[in-house]
This record gives C-alpha cells, structure tokens and sequence, in this order.
C-alpha cells in the first residue's frame, strides 16, 4: 500500500519546495484548498506583520517528508505555513505526511 500511494503522489502530485528547519527538498505532493465554513476559514486573524489571510489549504506528501509547524511549502509560487502535519501510519508503517497549512512564510517585505 505504502508503494502505491507513494506512486500515485510522483505521478498526479504538483512540484513543491519544502523547507523543514532550513533544509530544503524538492518533491511532489497533493495540495488543495480547503473550502469550508469552519471558524478558521471565517474568523479574521492579525500577526505582528498584518492580516493573516483567510482558508486553509490540506497537503499530502511522501512518507519520508518529515514536515512539522511553522516549516514552509511553496508550490506555484506562493509559500504557506504549515500549521499541522502528521504522519499517517498503518501497521506500524509511514504511509504519508497529511496536513495543514496557511498562506504567509515569504520574504518579510518590512525589513529589506
């Protein structure tokens, strides 16, 4: 099962950069928007830099990918934020990393 969902990632996933604590790795991954109405999608949210824009995008990546908070995934040029990432596992075995992250995370437009 793990070969096939790997597989099926490499063949129908888009091209993503992923940055995990400074290291970065080009790889392929699913990446959608998340449409819903849940008070994350809704709710207006403020950081030292701003508006923190609105929605949520779900990403599944490879097993190996080891994605955790705060790391960064840019995909067709836009960087977003990973907010959650975890491994889902079946039988003792990494079959793929889900998650969920917010768009942000590119250069800081204030300090250049």
């Amino acid at each position: 099962m793990k070969q096939r969902i790997k597989r099926l990632i490499e063949e129908h996933g888009s091209d993503a950069v992923l940055n995990c604590d400074g290291v970065i790795t080009n790889t392929r991954i699913f990446f959608q928007l998340v449409t819903s109405k849940s008070w994350q999608n809704m709710d207006r949210m403020f950081s030292s830099g701003g508006e923190i824009p609105r929605g949520q995008f779900l990403f599944i990546a490879p097993p190996e990918i080891a994605l955790r908070r705060a790391d960064l995934v840019t995909i067709d040029e836009r960087t977003f934020v990973v907010r959650r990432a975890d491994a889902i596992i079946y039988r003792n075995e990494r079959l793929f990393v889900w998650g969920l992250c917010v768009e942000g995370g590119g250069p800081d437009p204030w300090s250049t």
